[in-house]
């Protein structure tokens, strides 16, 4: 199934879906190749590339559209095409920072998929996206099936770790 979902308006998000799907063989193994090239799964091999793949849909994410740091957890998004900017507002003041800048081959929602909690930042399309979205309960079984999958997970969340821990040392 494609997903298309509209900006935010007044912190509401608005959806509205198209009935095609996104399951043909060839499909899966275009998103497969894309797949390798993400660093988070950068490490697996092809035949759980193609498991991940088969398990995923296209969402296309509207400029504006925002993700907030309250909304359910939901799934995991890798950018295929767009920009999107990850922000995270001061609980003492009115005041924004960014946190970083995701373009293709990024992704967001890593933390949820694990922990299943609500996102840490709100997540905004600065321009149209096109994102390959994997539902959490669908990550939760492949998971399961190819535990190599953690792997890859440790690492890029290593490095989200090492990243928060340079932006705190800036603040200081």
């Amino acid at each position: 199934m494609t997903e298309r979902r509209e900006g935010s308006t007044e912190g509401k998000t608005q959806r509205s879906t198209e009935g095609r799907t996104e399951g043909s063989a060839e499909n899966r193994v275009d998103t497969a190749e894309f797949l390798s090239q993400v660093a988070l799964f950068k490490s697996l091999e092809r035949k759980v590339l193609e498991g991940l793949a088969s398990r995923m849909r296209m969402v296309y994410l509207l400029e504006g559209h925002i993700i907030q740091d309250n909304d359910p957890v939901d799934g995991l998004y890798i950018i295929k095409s767009g920009v999107a900017k990850v922000t995270r507002s001061s609980q003492v003041w009115e005041a924004e920072a960014v946190l970083a800048i995701l373009k293709p081959g990024n992704c967001y929602g890593e933390i949820g998929l694990i922990d299943g909690q609500p996102p840490s930042a709100n997540v905004t399309a600065v321009e149209p996206m096109e994102c390959y979205f994997l539902p959490r309960e669908a990550f939760l079984e492949a998971l399961e099936e190819n535990p190599e999958i953690a792997m890859g997970m440790v690492h890029s969340l290593g490095t989200m770790v090492r990243a928060a821990d340079q932006w705190i040392a800036q603040l200081l």
